[in-house]
C-alpha cells in the first residue's frame, strides 16, 4: 500500500510517500480501508518528537474514514464492511490506504455523510463536544469567548455553543478568518487590546463567563483579564507555548476558576453518545463541519506547512484514495 512513511523526526520534508505493508488488525480492532485521513495538529508534534514520540518508522495518523474491510478477534461482525470514522491515541497509521483502529473508537457513518466530512468530525467533534459538554455547562443567556475560533475545534465549539443559547465571541487573526466565524454564530473579534470592548458592545461589560483557549501562553493573560465574576478559563491547547503556572492570589478577587480538557482522558466507551449525536446533528443539518483544505495523501508534508503558519480554516485532510 501507499503510506506517509516517517524515519527520522524534524520539518515537514521528513513526511514521505513511499510503499509500505499493509497492516493486521488485532484482538479488538478492525482494518480500514482508508479513503480520508484527518490531520491534526498533535500529528506535526509528533513530527518533530515534542507529543507522544512514537517508535521509528512511523506512519501518522490516528484519525480518518474509510471501509471496514478486516476484523480482529472478538469484533463485532456487524462491523464488516461498514462505512466508518475514528480516532484513538491506540490508532495510529491513517496516512496510508490501511489502517487499524479500536472498534470501541468507530462512527458508524450513516450514507447521508460523505467520508471526507465524517473523517473531519472525530478528533475535533470530540473535543468540542467534550468542551461544551464536560467541561463546562453554559446555560443560555451566558457568554464565551473562543480562542482561534476559525479552527476545527473553534467553528464546531461555537455552534455546540450556540445549541446551548450562549452568547459566543471568536477571535482570529484574518478578515477571512473573521468572516467564518460569523458565519458559525459568533461574534468575531480580532486579536489585540480592543477584545474587552468589542464584548462591552454586544454585552454591556466587558467580561465573559468562559474563555476556551487553546493558544495557551500568548493569549494567558489577557483570558484571564477577560473573565467576569465566576469566570473559568479552559485551556485545551498551547500553540503558543505552555501556559504560564498560576497563582491561586490571583484567582481571588473574581473567584475565577482554570482548568484544562484533554480528550485522551476520557475512554472511548464514555464518548459513544457524543459520537452519535455528532453524526445525527451533521446528518440533518444542525452541525456544519469546514473542510478548508483536501489534498492527496502525497502532499502531506503541504498539510503540515499549511496548519503549522496558522493560514487554513476549519479542517485539513488528505485523501487516501481516489474518490468513489
Amino acid at each position: 500500500m501507499k503510506a506517509i512513511v516517517v524515519e527520522r523526526f524534524g520539518e515537514p520534508e521528513v513526511l514521505q510517500f513511499r510503499d509500505a505493508p499493509e497492516p493486521t488488525p488485532g484482538p479488538g480492532q478492525v482494518r480500514v480501508r482508508m479513503e480520508v485521513a484527518g490531520v491534526n495538529f498533535s500529528d506535526t508534534e509528533r513530527r518533530r518528537a515534542l507529543y507522544r514520540i512514537p517508535a521509528l518508522p512511523w506512519i501518522p495518523g490516528n484519525e480518518g474514514a474509510g471501509v471496514v474491510d478486516g476484523l480482529g478477534e472478538g469484533v463485532d461482525p456487524s462491523w464488516s464492511g461498514a462505512r466508518v470514522a475514528f480516532w484513538s491515541f491506540e490508532s495510529s497509521g491513517a496516512y496510508a490506504g490501511y489502517a487499524v483502529a479500536p472498534a470501541h473508537s468507530l462512527f458508524r457513518v450513516p450514507d447521508a455523510i460523505a467520508l471526507d466530512v465524517a473523517a473531519a468530525l472525530p478528533v475535533q467533534g470530540l473535543t468540542a463536544y467534550g468542551l461544551a459538554h464536560f467541561a463546562t455547562s453554559l446555560a443560555a443567556g451566558q457568554s464565551a469567548l473562543v480562542h482561534a475560533a476559525a479552527g476545527g475545534v473553534g467553528l464546531l465549539l461555537i455552534q455546540m455553543l450556540r445549541r446551548r443559547g450562549v452568547v459566543v465571541f471568536g477571535t482570529a487573526s484574518s478578515p477571512a478568518k473573521l468572516d467564518l466565524i460569523r458565519s458559525m454564530g459568533a461574534t468575531p473579534l480580532p486579536y489585540g487590546e480592543g477584545l474587552a470592548e468589542g464584548i462591552r458592545g454586544v454585552r454591556g461589560v466587558p467580561t465573559v463567563d468562559a474563555v476556551f483557549d487553546s493558544v495557551g501562553r500568548a493569549t494567558q493573560d489577557q483570558s484571564l483579564a477577560l473573565l467576569g465574576l465566576y469566570g473559568h478559563l479552559i485551556f485545551f491547547g498551547d500553540a503558543s507555548g505552555a501556559p504560564h503556572p498560576v497563582d491561586p492570589d490571583a484567582l481571588y478577587g473574581r473567584s475565577l476558576k482554570v482548568s484544562a480538557f484533554g480528550l485522551g482522558a476520557h475512554p472511548p466507551a464514555e464518548l459513544s453518545r457524543a459520537r452519535e449525536e455528532l453524526l445525527q446533528w451533521v446528518a440533518a443539518g444542525e452541525l456544519r463541519v469546514h473542510i478548508g483544505h483536501t489534498l492527496p495523501l502525497a502532499d502531506a508534508a503541504e498539510a503540515h506547512r499549511l496548519l503549522e503558519s496558522r493560514r487554513s480554516q476549519g479542517k485539513i485532510v488528505l485523501r487516501t484514495t481516489a474518490p468513489v
